[in-house]
């Protein structure tokens, strides 16, 4: 039979001693927090909410981008107003306003940008592509799969960009005689066959 001694004041020094440490804890896992880390041995709620801020940021470029529907293109349009976009102003807009990030100004040097970022992974299949991640396109030639067969699109020039919407869905802009700011179907289309690859902005 085991037997215990008993140390006066023990219990109390035992609580006093889990307090402790769980304030200590506490202040940890706020520090982490602040600094967009997850302290991954507290629970899983650290972790859940980074995911949700994430999503739903997302959700607002999104919305907002939808609200721009049928707003008439112009190549280099004015920055200064959203009375017409051409395509790397409209996502560079709506990325700023909606989520609080600015990314570069043309096509070209959102493409280096998106592939600097250490939150994105590249993508050169767009049905890798994730809801509200950018994609990139070379320049237009033709209509059917076969004028891009033998091209090699590593090395080609990213002239447009587009924001993925999922299912196989982007929102861009890239002529008034095609609507302005609208929405295009990528499989099986132009768009399949001029991307280039895509990425994450957050």
């Amino acid at each position: 039979m085991l037997r215990y001694s008993y140390q006066p004041g023990g219990a109390k020094q035992m609580k006093t001693n889990l307090f402790k440490k769980t304030l200590v804890a506490g202040i940890v896992s706020s520090a982490l927090l602040t600094t967009g880390l997850v302290p991954f041995h507290i629970n899983d709620q650290a972790y859940a909410a980074t995911a949700t801020s994430k999503a739903s940021k997302i959700e607002s470029v999104i919305s907002l981008g939808y609200k721009y529907k049928g707003t008439p293109y112009e190549f280099g349009s004015n920055r200064s107003t959203t009375r017409t976009f051409d395509c790397s102003d409209f996502v560079k807009h709506i990325y700023k306003k909606a989520a609080g990030v600015t990314i570069p100004g043309s096509s070209a040097t959102q493409a280096a940008w998106v592939k600097k970022n250490k939150r994105s992974t590249v993508k050169t299949s767009w049905s890798e592509l994730k809801r509200g991640d950018l994609v990139f396109f070379m320049s237009y030639k033709g209509s059917s799969k076969s004028s891009y067969s033998r091209i090699n699109k590593s090395a080609q020039r990213v002239t447009h960009v587009g924001l993925y919407l999922g299912d196989g869905k982007i929102l861009h802009t890239y002529s008034n005689k095609s609507g302005g700011v609208h929405v295009d179907t990528v499989k099986g289309t132009q768009w399949e066959y001029r991307m280039i690859f895509g990425g994450s902005v957050l």
